[in-house]
């Protein structure tokens, strides 16, 4: 099903970015992170201590990276999907092994109904535009007792630790990694990171949202530096 048209709900200005600054994308994300971007893929998976053959989608894949943990960490499994709204980020991540690759958001993930043990996210629910509908979608997709989890970057609520995070992604962080990447879209991306993280919801609207949708056991976890986790659960009727 790979190449699917999926309706999206991400703003194409937002799409095109991502997509100029696809083929940097991962070493950005590694320099950023300090290289621990492979650690915090696979403790995704691995929280979600689901059998070897269960099945996954993973909603704004990017390059597929956390889609390909899973094939890792779930071996006997048929049933990993990778989605995403970008082109060129499909395209790379079919290029890193993602096995299922298609298009789709939040706001239409194409897989069946009740069809996923579990769904991922990492750093895309920031650009949902309502969250009843995308809870809704995943309520749709997962069976019941599946799991959430949307790995996001939040703001320090300290103005001190803001006007430094400012400063690193709209001052000097730009240009210090269009230089080191090589690409003068990767500096344009991390603009856009500090402009789509501190214009995201607190976490406990997202946490009400999920609420209102019908899934439980809904926590946000602080992980450390930017990183937060929203998890719920589909209730077993």
């Amino acid at each position: 099903m790979t190449g699917i048209q999926s309706p999206v709900d991400v703003d194409p200005e937002v799409m095109r970015l991502y997509d100029r600054a696809a083929k940097r994308y991962d070493l950005l994300n590694n320099l950023i992170s300090f290289g621990t971007s492979n650690w915090y893929r696979r403790r995704t998976v691995l929280s979600l201590e689901l059998p070897s053959d269960a099945s996954l989608v993973d909603v704004g894949c990017g390059t597929g990276s956390l889609a390909i943990a899973a094939q890792i960490f779930l071996p006997d499994s048929s049933d990993i999907i990778a989605v995403d709204p970008s082109p060129e980020m499909r395209a790379l991540a079919m290029k890193a092994g993602a096995l299922d690759v298609r298009a789709g958001s939040f706001a239409s993930v194409p897989v069946d109904d009740a069809s996923m043990d579990a769904m991922v996210s990492g750093y895309a629910v920031r650009y949902v535009r309502n969250f009843g509908e995308a809870f809704a979608e995943a309520r749709r997709v997962l069976r019941p007792g599946g799991r959430l989890v949307l790995l996001e970057m939040v703001v320090p609520r300290s103005p001190a630790k803001r006007r430094l995070l400012r400063f690193l992604l709209r001052g000097v962080g730009p240009r210090l990694f269009s230089l080191v990447c090589g690409s003068r879209a990767t500096g344009e991306l991390m603009r856009h990171f500090w402009d789509s993280i501190s214009s995201f919801e607190p976490p406990d609207v997202v946490v009400e949202a999920m609420e209102k949708s019908g899934f439980v056991d809904v926590e946000y976890r602080y992980v450390g530096g930017l990183l937060g986790e929203f998890r719920a659960r589909v209730p077993v009727e």
